[in-house]
């Protein structure tokens, strides 16, 4: 797995060694391929950057990143909603039918307990009766109250994530500079506890593309545009790179969109192991009332996944909220390093783009040092189906086992069609004979058909 990293930096840094051969040939031609058009006009991916009405860079759009799903104001990144989880319509349907299902593997093991209870014919057996009881009532009662402890906890996870957010708010991101060049935790003109400067908003994910094309020459994509028709509109957008400094912040700004669109994955995939976790929580409750000891294992599987699954977020979101308070001081200058101003201008914005992606990677990187990763996740969905299977089958077989024994203890027939008393009769027989009593019968362990009649 180490290699395969290295091989992927080594891959990152040839990558990045063609596309500096594929910028205009000199500045003046970026500066002149950048007139040909407003870039507005040509922009084919939804992007909500506003031009400025005099010739500066184009400034977010706050009224749009503000209602983003994944980082807007109460967006998805901080908080778990009713209406994606338990209150969606078709899930709120299915865990009624979930609910019927696991009442229905129940009943066999209520009918089971009444068979026992009918038949015990002593005190030990009762006391098997009165466990299995206590296990059925248990389980019931977790069937009945398993949506509303979904409530609760789905409730006390928001609870973590607003306070984590009432922190942000007390306590912002740094103003962190490099050589007066602001380090952007947080967009201009943005609130303090705007996480938007580390994740890109779904909506400015279009424009990142859009500023990654001008690094590539006109040339290569007029002719890319000529075999790909679809991909005309981006010819004007080509080559408007000035300076390697902005061929670095283009780069790093396509990163952090990069980062953001996977940790959107994260949050989607995290939406549907919730809603899968919700429906399977009645059948994993209504294993614990199942007979064979398996029931106990399927809850733990599921509550170890539930809980991960949900409370990743919180951490997620406490990591992103901390870690820029904790990165070190960045150099402030490079004064005495034999660099000329483009060198110091790369190294600068280099710096500037660096703590924002590293703190996104940690983000991204945070479900795996929780054993909550995708692939984890998904493995832990997979085996709480399985147990779920398993316990109910055990429960079969348990159940199986359990009628038969009651059957073979009352009387066993050998193949010469005589009776051999159980084993309830022979300690019978043996306390009496230790009491003193003695008893009719010859103390012959086998009786024949007309023995028994006479």
């Amino acid at each position: 797995m180490k290699h395969k990293r290295f091989y992927f930096l080594g891959f990152s840094a040839l990558t990045l060694l063609l596309f500096s051969l594929l910028l205009p040939a000199s500045v003046a031609k970026a500066a002149n391929a950048s007139q040909l058009a407003s870039p507005q006009q040509y922009w084919i991916f939804p992007c909500s950057d506003v031009l400025s009405a005099t010739g500066g860079p184009p400034r977010a759009s706050e009224n749009i990143i503000s209602k983003d799903w994944l980082s807007g104001n109460g967006g998805h990144l901080a908080y778990t909603y009713a209406a994606d989880t338990y209150a969606f319509p078709q899930v709120s349907t299915l865990f009624g039918y979930m609910e019927g299902l696991a009442f229905l593997l129940i009943t066999p093991s209520i009918l089971l307990l009444g068979y026992q209870i009918m038949l015990g014919a002593s005190t030990f057996r009762y006391v098997g009766a009165l466990e299995g009881l206590s296990r059925v009532l248990l389980g019931g009662g977790a069937v009945v109250a398993s949506f509303t402890l979904v409530q609760i906890l789905i409730h006390f996870e928001n609870s973590l994530t607003a306070g984590i957010v009432l922190l942000h708010s007390e306590q912002p991101y740094p103003i962190v500079t490099i050589s007066r060049i602001p380090v952007l935790y947080v967009l201009r003109g943005e609130p303090a506890a705007s996480y938007r400067g580390i994740v890109v908003p779904m909506s400015r994910w279009g424009c990142a593309v859009h500023d990654f094309v001008g690094i590539f020459s006109p040339v290569l994509v007029t002719n890319l545009a000529s075999n790909i028709p679809l991909i005309s509109n981006f010819v004007p957008l080509a080559g408007t790179v000035t300076t390697m400094a902005d061929l670095v912040h283009r780069l790093g700004e396509m990163g952090l969109a990069v980062l953001s669109m996977l940790l959107w994955v994260q949050v989607f995939i995290r939406i549907l192991l919730l809603n899968y976790y919700i429906l399977v929580t009645p059948l994993a409750f209504a294993c614990w009332a199942l007979p064979g000891g398996v029931g106990p294992n399927v809850v733990r599987l599921w509550g170890r996944g539930f809980l991960s699954v949900l409370f990743v977020q919180a951490i997620q979101l406490f990591v992103l909220t901390t870690l820029p308070l904790l990165l070190p001081l960045l150099p402030q200058s490079f004064a005495g390093i034999n660099t000329n101003f483009e060198s110091a201008g790369i190294l600068q914005g280099l710096l500037v783009q660096f703590p924002p992606i590293l703190a996104l990677c940690v983000v991204l990187m945070t479900p795996t040092y929780v054993g909550a990763s995708i692939t984890k996740a998904l493995g832990a969905a997979g085996s709480v189906a399985r147990e779920v299977v398993v316990a109910v089958g055990t429960g079969v077989q348990t159940g199986k086992r359990s009628v038969g024994r009651k059957k073979e203890k009352g009387s066993e027939e050998n193949g010469e069609g005589q009776f051999i008393p159980g084993t309830k009769w022979a300690l019978t027989r043996k306390s009496k004979a230790r009491n003193g009593f003695s008893t009719a019968k010859p103390s012959s362990s086998v009786y024949t058909m007309g023995d028994s009649l006479q």
